[in-house]
């Protein structure tokens, strides 16, 4: 129990019967005041307390107020930065595209031709490759046989023009 809690009458049973007339009044209104006093010590102590439990409140909700901020700034960057990479994206292919039909040119203007895409002119340049390299061997073998047919040649003047000579 709080000292504040306590009531203390002063009667002239706890004086002992010593102090008699005005000295009990005072010793009365000393005995209130202290009462009093203790009352508002225990208010005083109380109001610190929750004070305290206030303030540790207040930081508690300071620091999830900040980190809410973190997390919603960090939110935003995370946003942002997905915005930039879909933009740049976006900003790519408009650009890819453009290129393209720089090289293809207009396609209205060729209608009529047999390749219209990469794919079916890469196919077509990779066949026409294989033709090339086909020909390129049968030149290699033409022009064998030729400087043997020569070699043969030169070989069959040779033993001719020998007979007549030796």
């Amino acid at each position: 129990m709080l000292q504040s809690e306590r009531i203390v009458s002063v009667t002239a049973a706890h004086t002992g019967g010593k102090a008699s007339g005005k000295w009990i009044a005072h010793e009365g209104f000393v005995a209130e005041a202290a009462v009093q006093f203790d009352r508002i010590n225990g208010t005083v102590a109380r109001l610190e307390r929750e004070l305290e439990k206030a303030r540790a409140t207040i930081a508690e909700m300071t620091e999830e107020v900040n980190r809410s901020r973190r997390f919603a700034a960090f939110d935003q960057s995370l946003e942002n930065s997905r915005n930039y990479k879909i933009s740049e994206l976006q900003r790519s292919g408009r650009d890819l595209k453009t290129r393209i039909e720089r090289m293809e040119g207009d396609r209205k203007a060729y209608s009529n031709v047999t390749y219209k895409s990469f794919v079916d002119m890469d196919r077509k340049l990779a066949e026409l490759g294989g033709l090339k390299l086909h020909i390129d061997r049968v030149e290699h073998a033409a022009r064998r046989n030729e400087a043997l047919f020569l070699g043969a040649l030169a070989l069959a003047a040779l033993a001719l023009s020998s007979r007549f000579f030796f």
